[in-house]
C-alpha cells in the first residue's frame, strides 16, 4: 500500500501544479513578481517624459530599454505612470507565459539582472504554457499508476474492505501531502520575513501562495477520503450486526 501512498502524493501534487499553471493563475503570479524583476515601476519612472513625448504620435509607442519587446497605447498615459506600470506588467506576465524564460533571454536588451534573472527561471518562471504541458504529462502519469496500485490494493482485500483500502491509501497521501506543504508554506514565509530584497521577499510569498493551492486539494481530498472510510466502517458495522443476528 506505501506504493499506492506515494503515487497518490504525486497526482495530488501533479494536479496542483496543472491549477498553477492555467492561465489566469500563472498570469496572476506573473504580473506579481515581474514589476520587481523588470523594475517596471523604474522604468516608467525614468522614461515617462520621452513616452509622453512619442504618444504625441498617437501611435503604439515602443518601450525602448525595457528587457521585452513590447508596445505601449498611448491612450495609457493619460490615466498615469501607476496605470502604465500596469499596463507594462500585465503584458509582461502574458508574453512569458506565451513565450517563457527565453522571452527575456533572448531580449534585444540585455537583462543586466543575471542572479535574478536565474531565481525566476527556476521557480516562478516556469509557470508557462509549456509548464502547464509538463504538469499535464505529469498528472496524467502520476494519476494512470496511482490508479493501477489503487486497483491492486483494493484486489488484495474481500467485502468492503475492498473499497476501505484505497481509499485509506489516498487518505494518508492527502495527509502526508498536506503536512508537507503546510510545512513549506510556512517555511517559504519565514524566509520572505527575514529578506530585505523586494523580489527574492516576492518570490518566497509568492511560493507560498502557490502551495496553499495544493494544501486545499491535499484537505479536499482527505476530507472526502475520511468520510468515505467512515461510511465503510459503519456498513462494516452494520453487516456485522446483522449476522450476529439468530
Amino acid at each position: 500500500m506505501s506504493c499506492a501512498i506515494v503515487a497518490s502524493s504525486a497526482a495530488i501534487l501533479s494536479y496542483a501544479a496543472t491549477q498553477l499553471t492555467e492561465r489566469s493563475t500563472a498570469q496572476a503570479f506573473l504580473n506579481r513578481v515581474v514589476r520587481s524583476l523588470l523594475e517596471i515601476d523604474q522604468y516608467v519612472s525614468q522614461s515617462w517624459p520621452q513616452l509622453e513625448s512619442l504618444a504625441a504620435n498617437d501611435e503604439p509607442i515602443p518601450l525602448e530599454g525595457y528587457p521585452l519587446p513590447l508596445q505601449l497605447d498611448p491612450s495609457a498615459l493619460l490615466e498615469g505612470p501607476e496605470r502604465v506600470s500596469d499596463s507594462i506588467a500585465l503584458a509582461s506576465a502574458a508574453l512569458i507565459y506565451d513565450d517563457g524564460f527565453s522571452t527575456i533571454a533572448d531580449s534585444p536588451q540585455q537583462f543586466r539582472l543575471i542572479s535574478r534573472a536565474s531565481a525566476f527561471d527556476g521557480t516562478i518562471g516556469r509557470l508557462t504554457d509549456g509548464g502547464r504541458q509538463v504538469a499535464a504529462v505529469a498528472l496524467l502519469i502520476s494519476g494512470v499508476l496511482a490508479g493501477l496500485l489503487l486497483i491492486a490494493t483494493a484486489s488484495q482485500a474481500r467485502g468492503l474492505a475492498r473499497i476501505a483500502m484505497p481509499t485509506l491509501a489516498v487518505a494518508l497521501a492527502a495527509a502526508a501531502t498536506w503536512l508537507t506543504t503546510s510545512w513549506l508554506q510556512s517555511e517559504f514565509e519565514r524566509r520572505a520575513d527575514l529578506t530585505s530584497d523586494e523580489f527574492t521577499t516576492d518570490l518566497w510569498l509568492i511560493g507560498a501562495d502557490a502551495i496553499s493551492l495544493a494544501i486545499r486539494d491535499a484537505a479536499i481530498i482527505g476530507i472526502a477520503g475520511g468520510g468515505i472510510l467512515l461510511l465503510a466502517a459503519m456498513g462494516a458495522a452494520l453487516l456485522q450486526s446483522m449476522a450476529a443476528r439468530p
